[in-house]
Formats: C-alpha cells, sequence, structure tokens
C-alpha cells in the first residue's frame, strides 16, 4: 500500500498504471497500404529485385513474378506450371504491342490505368487474355458507352469472341438501328451467319430496310450464301416505326443508366428494338418528338437529349435551380417541356413551374403551383398537366403522402386544384390514352381515371402479380396500356397488357431486357 497526499491509501496505483502500458497495442491503420505502394514504387521506378525480363516488339520490362502472379492467373499458371517459362528469366510476348502492355504493367503495379479510345479494344482483348477481370469489365463498360454506328459490327465481333454478352447486346442494337448505313460496309458483308441472324431476328425497324440489307450480305457471295435465303427471311422480324416504349434505369453492375427501346407488336410480343447510354442519377424524363429529355447527373439542374435512332446525345440549356423528383412533361403542340414541382437539394418541396422551349433552347419561369409536391405523376391531356399523387407537407411541414390531383392550364398558365382526391396517395406513375388517365402506385391495382366525368375505375391485376406489391410503371402504346415491373431479376420482365377496347387483360412474358430498376418508362 501507499499513502496519498491526502492521507488516503492508493492500492497499487504504480502496478496497474505499468500494467496498462505493458499491455498497449498500436495499429497503424495506413501500414498495409503505405508498404503495398513503397514496394510497387521501387520495384516498377527503380527495378529492384526484378527476377524476370519480359520483352515486347523489342522492349525489355524488368518485372517481378510475385507481383504479375498476386494480379494475374495467367502469369501465375506460367511461372508455376512445369513449363519452360517457369524457369527463364527471359520471356517474350508476341500477341501484345508494347504500348498496351506498358498500360496493363502500369495498372498491375499500381491499380491505374488511363484508358484511350485509340487503345481501348486492344486493352480491353489483353486483360481477357491476362485475366485482369476487374480491368476487363471496366473495358467493357467503356467500350459500351462509346458504341456508335463506326464501330458496332467490330465490338459486335469482339464482344463475341469474349463471351461478353452485355457489351455484344449494346452493339447489336446500334447495328440493327443502323442498317442502311451499314449494309454496305466491309464489316458488314463479312458477317458470319449467325451474327446476322442475331441482329435482324428480335425486329429491326422498317426504315431501315433491312429486306435489302439480307439482300447485299447474299449477293456478296451469292454462290455460298444463297442457300440460307429463306432462313433469312424466316428469322426477319421487321417492326413499324411510332411503336416504342422506352424504359430508363440501371443495371446492377454500372453507374450510368440506359435507355432500353422495346417494340410492342400486335401480336402480344415485345421485343428489344435499340439501347444507349445516358448520364446516371437521372431526376426526371420525358419523351418529346423522336428524342429523350433526361435530367440529372453530376449536377441535378442539367438537361440531355438523346436521340435513340443515332444513338447520339447532346447538352440542352440546365434547369434555372437544381430540382430533384420533379415531373417533366412534353407539350407536343407548344413544342415545349414543363417542369413541375420537386424536391430543392436543401430537401425542401418545391411548387415552382418552369417550361422549356425546345427550338429556342431556353427555360422561362411561369405562375406556380397550388400546393408544392415531389414525386408526382405528370400527364398532358388537352392542354392540361395533371399532377398526381407525389408528397406534400403536412401543418408541420413534415412531408406526408398526397392524393392532390393539380390541374394546370398551359394556356392560362395557371393551376387549380381538384375539389376531390385519388382513391390512393404517395408516388405515383400515369399515361394518358385518348380522353382518360390510367394511374399506378403500391399495390395491386390499375386505376382508370376520367377527368371529364371525375370518375376513378379499378381494374385488378391478374393473381400473379398481386402476390409482390411494388411500384408499378405504365405506358401508353400502340392502343393498349403496359404496365411493368419496377423491379425484377435479368431476363424476369412479365408485363401486364390491357386493351382499353374490349377490356382483355393479358400477361406478356419473357422480356429479355439488361435493367433490373426501371427509373421511367416513356411512350
Amino acid at each position: 500500500m501507499e499513502s496519498c497526499d491526502d492521507g488516503g491509501l492508493n492500492v497499487g496505483a504504480s502496478s496497474i498504471e505499468e500494467n496498462y502500458f505493458q499491455g498497449y497495442t498500436f495499429t497503424d491503420r495506413s501500414h498495409s497500404s503505405r508498404v503495398v505502394k513503397s514496394i510497387m514504387d521501387l520495384c516498377l521506378e527503380d527495378g529492384l529485385f526484378a527476377d524476370v525480363t519480359i520483352t515486347v516488339e523489342g522492349r525489355e520490362f524488368l518485372l517481378h513474378r510475385l507481383v504479375l502472379s498476386a494480379q494475374s492467373s495467367f502469369f501465375r499458371s506460367m511461372f508455376t506450371s512445369n513449363l519452360r517459362e517457369t524457369h527463364d528469366r527471359h520471356i517474350e510476348l508476341k500477341d501484345v504491342s508494347a504500348p498496351v502492355f506498358q498500360l496493363l504493367v502500369d495498372y498491375i503495379y499500381h491499380g491505374t490505368i488511363k484508358l484511350q479510345v485509340e487503345d481501348l479494344q486492344d486493352t480491353y482483348e489483353m486483360a481477357d487474355m491476362y485475366q485482369l477481370t476487374a480491368l476487363f469489365e471496366e473495358c467493357s463498360r467503356f467500350l459500351s458507352r462509346t458504341v456508335d454506328v463506326k464501330n458496332c459490327l467490330q465490338v459486335m465481333w469482339l464482344a463475341d469472341r469474349h463471351s461478353d454478352q452485355e457489351l455484344y447486346t449494346a452493339a447489336k442494337h446500334c447495328a440493327k438501328i443502323h442498317l442502311v448505313q451499314l449494309h454496305q460496309t466491309e464489316e458488314f458483308l463479312n458477317l458470319p451467319l449467325r451474327l446476322l441472324i442475331d441482329i435482324i431476328k428480335d425486329g429491326v425497324p422498317s426504315s431501315q430496310n433491312p429486306t435489302a440489307a439480307i439482300e447485299s450480305w447474299i449477293n456478296h457471295n451469292k454462290v455460298e450464301r444463297e442457300e440460307f435465303a429463306d432462313m433469312l427471311s424466316d428469322s426477319l422480324k421487321e417492326i413499324g416505326e411510332n411503336v416504342h416504349i422506352y424504359l430508363i434505369g440501371k443495371e446492377e453492375t454500372r453507374t450510368h443508366s440506359l435507355a432500353v427501346s422495346l417494340h410492342c407488336a400486335d401480336d402480344d410480343a415485345i421485343s428489344v428494338s435499340g439501347q444507349n447510354s445516358l448520364c446516371h442519377q437521372i431526376t426526371a424524363a420525358c419523351k418529346h418528338g423522336g428524342d429523350l429529355y433526361v435530367v440529372g447527373g453530376s449536377i441535378p439542374r442539367r438537361m440531355w437529349k438523346c436521340n435513340m435512332r443515332t444513338m447520339d446525345w447532346e447538352r440542352c440549356a440546365p434547369l434555372p435551380r437544381d430540382r430533384l423528383h420533379h415531373a417533366l412533361v412534353s407539350i407536343a403542340s407548344e413544342d415545349a417541356i414543363y417542369s413541375l414541382g420537386g424536391k430543392t437539394l436543401q430537401d425542401t418541396l418545391s411548387n415552382g413551374v418552369v417550361y422549356y422551349t425546345v427550338r429556342a433552347n431556353t427555360w422561362t419561369e411561369t405562375s406556380k403551383l397550388d400546393t408544392a409536391v415531389s414525386g408526382a405523376a405528370g400527364v398532358h391531356l388537352d392542354g392540361i398537366i395533371y399532377l398526381l399523387g407525389g408528397e406534400e407537407n403536412d401543418a408541420d411541414f413534415f412531408t406526408r403522402p398526397s392524393r392532390l390531383i393539380q390541374c394546370f392550364d398551359t394556356a392560362a398558365q395557371k393551376c387549380r386544384t381538384k375539389p376531390y382526391v385519388l382513391p390512393f396517395a404517395g408516388r405515383m406513375h400515369a399515361a394518358a390514352h385518348k380522353d382518360l388517365i390510367f394511374v399506378v402506385a403500391e399495390g395491386d391495382s390499375l386505376v382508370c381515371y376520367n377527368p371529364l366525368l371525375d370518375s376513378f375505375t379499378r381494374l385488378r391485376f391478374p393473381e400473379v402479380w398481386s402476390c409482390v406489391p411494388s411500384l408499378w410503371k405504365v405506358a401508353s402504346c400502340n392502343g393498349c396500356i403496359y404496365v411493368f415491373r419496377d423491379k425484377c431479376k435479368k431476363g424476369d420482365a412479365d408485363t401486364l397488357k390491357l386493351n382499353p377496347a374490349t377490356s382483355v387483360v393479358s400477361v406478356i412474358k419473357g422480356i429479355k431486357i439488361l435493367l433490373t430498376n426501371w427509373q421511367f418508362v416513356l411512350a
């Protein structure tokens, strides 16, 4: 025992302090990354401890078996199997160029690579050959964003050789909507039969004259190809124009959004007929004329115009203010696009209304909504924009699901609210068909709203749908109403089809698409 200054006893104080310091463990959390970086810098930049020299096109690379084996199973097999390279200190590689191999070495040692468009396809192939999986997938994503009419057939061949289904699909969709420009090119005339069949079997727009493209391919080598004429004719699915639905959403493995064009046929069949990469974080979208307009990206007020026929997109004038979850509605008669409501970046609901004049590429502010809402469905019908549901503020300025129907008259630039409310509340999706509005929300039903009669008719979904409630998307196309699942597994995209003229409801199965989470459905 020890005596304290105040006369008390301090039992074992020094031993407690001593034990504390003896048991203290320090962990440097940045140690591993710092050591790895130092090792890589020493190995690559100074060439220390190199144990293998790899020669590519006469250029020597002083490298390390351990580093190469840790990053690439190709090199691991080379250095650990009973091959000559296991013991040789000098190895020559002949299937890769020196500039591309330098890119691969930089990636292996530092995890960073500067992808250039001119080297992209070679880097993609070499990443697959040397089994650098993460780099291969990133090159695939980059290629899918750069597919155009000039390289789509070449990329299609490339993706087919490497069994890259997503890149293959993107290139194939580009090819089928540019057949008029492609069918006299050497790449098209030398396409293997199975790739040509794959292009034409899912639906080619009539404007691309697929029959002439088939004839060009056959006549290029008529002696050997004439026997395939009937097979190609039977495989061809030609589709008309102006009967498309656009699904905008995200893939599981990609940060950017895609617009997938679906063709809705009269025989209860839907096929994919186009695809385009869009910006990420889309907050609103609409179809105007032959183009898609999307708002979002790294700056929420930016707007982009996407041409699904040419696979091109360009930047438009930005919105006056940042907006999230606003309704974007096309008014064809005025050649204008309206943005209504939404939420600010400070999470405040907005009652603002602005419209975009397409020809002038300008935005104009106009009168406001009666009630600030976000996430509402916007539908144009006979000069009136109907804003349905969404979220509104309560008396304490907390958000709550809304059941309001606000009507914005684009000619008078005034808003009025209906004296009655929707049969359900919250975020919803809607589509106009003739003088009716079809609305879907959480639940198992489709509601038909007649603004002239102020009436609602509830249509029950089939039992196969009602077992998994979710937020559905709805579109009017080709005289019918289509309802899509909001979230689904890849390739599992059953669709509900309603014919308003006959009240017949059917379920269309098996749409093979790339998206698993649909943000917008436009028709």
